[in-house]
């Protein structure tokens, strides 16, 4: 673990006092980049810094050409797989969700570790499925909250009265100590926990902290339906991204 210990702390290098954008993905997330930078790009002329979690040359090549790419080393081996974990957190998993979350959370557990990489000031992180429909400036000036986190709410836990925050969406300052456990914790309890978000939420229920909740419209479950206020609309699921493909498929034919 010495070897990855700089991937566990805060940049030091090339911090701007500005604001900016993250986002990451691999291969299997990469065709939603296009779709995602159009759609961000009509709203807001944010920097934006790509996180390459296993990307192909070709898209590595389109996110140098957008903003700055930056590698995040990662050995996936560190994400314990479905063999690794307890039969039974195995089975109520999979009871409540299906099982084809599996196949995502090598890349989920990257997403604290690629929010440290951030150069800047304060940061949103934004999932690749999240549509971005305005401005949001509002989600750098929420950011300001004593916590140094904006987050919107996701649900209830089944298991406990904590609160479930959706990770897709998330404001930041930089050096937020929040974030810097969560990195940790990514590393060193992924066993314990489904996914980022769920490890995330768990770790602001126990610390009692106070972080800013952010409207529902910065981060809207298309799951609910169309919402016209909505200011970010994130295509949850293989559901959302299935129906978002069709969409993005349907317009290149007819185009």
């Amino acid at each position: 673990m010495e070897w990855y210990k700089h991937y566990r702390q805060w940049r030091k290098e090339g911090l701007r006092e500005e604001n900016g954008i993250v986002v990451g993905s691999d291969r299997s997330q990469e065709w939603l980049l296009p779709w995602w930078w159009e759609n961000f790009a009509k709203h807001n002329h944010y920097p934006i810094t790509f996180v390459d979690f296993g990307l192909s040359e070709e898209k590595r090549e389109w996110c140098r050409g957008k903003g700055e790419l930056v590698s995040l080393p990662f050995l996936d081996f560190l994400v314990k797989d479905k063999e690794e974990v307890s039969a039974d957190t195995a089975g109520a998993w999979e009871n409540h969700y299906g099982d084809n979350f599996w196949q995502y959370r090598k890349a989920w557990f990257k997403k604290p570790l690629a929010c440290l990489q951030s150069p800047y000031k304060k940061t949103v992180w934004l999932d690749l499925d999240c549509e971005v429909l305005g401005p949001i400036q509002d989600l750098f000036n929420a950011c300001e909250h004593p916590s140094g986190i904006a987050i919107a709410k996701d649900r209830i836990s089944d298991a406990s009265d904590a609160t479930i925050y959706n990770s897709g969406v998330i404001a930041f300052q930089r050096n937020a100590t929040l974030l810097t456990e969560w990195a940790e914790q990514s590393l060193e309890n992924n066993g314990s926990f489904r996914g980022d978000q769920d490890l995330l939420s768990q770790i602001i229920f126990d610390s009692r902290m106070a972080v800013c909740e952010l409207p529902a419209r910065y981060n809207w479950n298309i799951g609910y339906g169309l919402n016209p206020e909505a200011v970010i609309c994130h295509w949850i699921g293989d559901k959302g991204k299935n129906v978002l493909r069709d969409q993005l498929i349907l317009k290149e034919l007819t185009q």
